[in-house]
């Protein structure tokens, strides 16, 4: 298992949730998902500058069984092959499985996995500590631990803390509602774990000391998050602002139009893959392609030729 400073090292730029593509029957189809990430790592992605999500939300592994996920996690470590960290996602609501992929990720040397308390049923502090020490006690892989708000539970400062002292925490996925209390949690763990932020505030988490921000675009236009990541770590804080406001602007209010019309992340990355000529596959149900109208796919392609290329 890595230390909390390794992964405080390795951690850095952005952490790109990758997109797992199915095919036309709805199977996982794993050689595009290769041709993904590797084209991903010959555009310039490394350690230093990124770091993968694999099988995480933006991944859809709510829609992929347990087989799946593994073998998708395994796909991304084997082409990967140590030139980028990697963490995973093991979120169930069968604690067995996420054991599984634990060690699954264990045996593969996985940096970590992304693991939040239980959900379906609402948080209880005691329920989440009782959650994450039955796993730490059955795996050795480290822990980024993750406080899914919009979709869980939010968890309080205060069982962050008792969390990160379990021997697996490493890291901090990190995000709040209250800017109040993202700015709080950001202060109190930098520097006693890695800290990815998973908020659009990317300039506040570099100034508060996070080194590591979440980004669906390397999956199509990973020259625009390095970038940004240049910018921040130059301490050039008005222009990657002025960079962000640019792109984020419309490239959000896009997005916020399929969002409204059915759930899901991957769904909105996909047609801008396909706008720069990759297969990110098809959607599998509750997502609905068919929410990308044609108009908003018109919309992903000026934002990819007038806002963000030449690169």
């Amino acid at each position: 298992m890595l230390t909390r400073n390794e992964a405080i090292a390795r951690w850095q730029g952005v952490l790109a949730p990758l997109v797992t593509p199915f095919a036309e029957d709805g199977a996982v189809d794993f050689a595009a998902l290769r041709d993904n990430v590797a084209w991903l790592i010959d555009r310039g992605a490394r350690l230093g500058n990124t770091v993968f999500l694999a099988a995480g939300s933006g991944g859809d592994f709510p829609m992929m069984s347990q087989d799946e996920r593994a073998r998708v996690i395994a796909t991304i470590a084997e082409v990967t092959a140590g030139r980028v960290p990697i963490i995973a996602g093991v979120q169930s609501l069968d604690v067995r499985e996420t054991i599984a992929l634990c060690r699954h990720c264990e045996e593969i040397g996985i940096d970590a996995v992304q693991i939040a308390g239980p959900f379906y049923y609402d948080g209880r502090p005691d329920d989440v500590i009782a959650w994450m020490a039955e796993i730490a006690g059955q795996t050795g892989v480290g822990f980024a631990v993750y406080n899914n708000w919009y979709t869980g539970y939010d968890m309080p400062l205060d069982l962050v803390e008792r969390l990160v002292e379990l021997p697996n925490a490493i890291g901090v996925k990190w995000a709040s509602p209250s800017v109040e209390t993202f700015q709080e949690g950001i202060r109190r763990f930098v520097g006693r774990v890695a800290v990815v932020n998973n908020t659009f505030t990317t300039v506040l988490g570099h100034l508060l000391g996070a080194r590591c921000f979440v980004s669906h675009w390397p999956n199509f236009c990973p020259e625009f998050p390095w970038r940004i990541w240049q910018l921040l770590e130059a301490g050039q804080y008005q222009d990657a602002q002025r960079e962000l406001d640019r792109v984020m602007v419309p490239y959000q209010a896009l997005v916020a139009k399929i969002a409204r019309a059915t759930a899901g992340e991957a769904v909105f990355v996909r047609p801008l893959m396909a706008t720069v000529g990759l297969n990110g596959g098809r959607s599998r149900l509750p997502s609905r392609d068919a929410a990308v109208t044609p108009e908003i796919r018109a919309g992903f392609e000026r934002l990819i030729s007038e806002v963000v290329a030449p690169v």
